[in-house]
């Protein structure tokens, strides 16, 4: 069942990822750099990882944002103006 959870929570948290960065503009911007979501979710990865969090549908979520961010054209860090 674990992989149950883990499978909805990949699919709930690129769904939701997708819903938040078509209709919230939200932009993370400086210094030449961008941080992307998928940047902010490999963040909470390693800090959850560390801490022996475990959870199936805390990691299928973190995976959905991060999976999300990474198929699109512009996942780089640097900032184009």
């Amino acid at each position: 069942m674990d992989w149950a959870h883990y499978s909805l929570a990949l699919i709930a948290g690129f769904a939701l990822t997708r819903l938040a960065t078509e209709k919230l503009k939200v932009r993370l911007k400086g210094g030449g750099f961008w941080v992307h979501h998928w940047i902010l979710a490999a963040v909470a990865m390693v800090g959850i990882y560390f801490t022996g969090i475990e959870h199936p549908a805390v990691w299928g979520g973190l995976t959905g944002v991060a999976l999300e961010g990474l198929r699109r054209k512009n996942w780089g860090l640097k900032h184009k103006k």
